[in-house]
């Protein structure tokens, strides 16, 4: 595994605790729904498993699911909400471990 994916490996639980932070906070200022919570939370989940799993062995499929499942929320809340700090905050976290391994994954010769 190369440095890079092992840096976006930690970013990558980081973005997923961030996730479950946000629900967890969500829940106790009862700023948001029950339904939305479970979707952070699953989403979390997801990132968690595909991170530990096929993106950690550099699965260039697990890239491409991954860009779409940590890319969505904060683009959701940047259009719902607007350019708010907690979601400029979220676009960065999630960016960071998106664009790092983009080299080491697709320059890898053979699937």
């Amino acid at each position: 595994m190369s440095k890079s994916i092992k840096i976006a490996v930690v970013l990558m639980l980081i973005v997923a605790l961030f996730r479950i932070f946000a629900s967890i906070q969500m829940i106790i200022t009862e700023e948001k729904s029950l339904d939305a919570n479970v979707l952070f939370i699953l989403n979390a989940v997801a990132i968690t498993g595909i991170t530990l799993g096929a993106f950690k062995k550099g699965e260039k499929w697990s890239w491409w699911i991954l860009l779409i499942i940590v890319m969505t929320p904060p683009i959701y809340c940047i259009i719902a909400h607007g350019w708010l700090s907690w979601n400029i905050i979220g676009l960065i976290i999630s960016t960071l471990p998106i664009v790092i391994p983009i080299k080491a994954i697709f320059s890898k010769s053979g699937d």
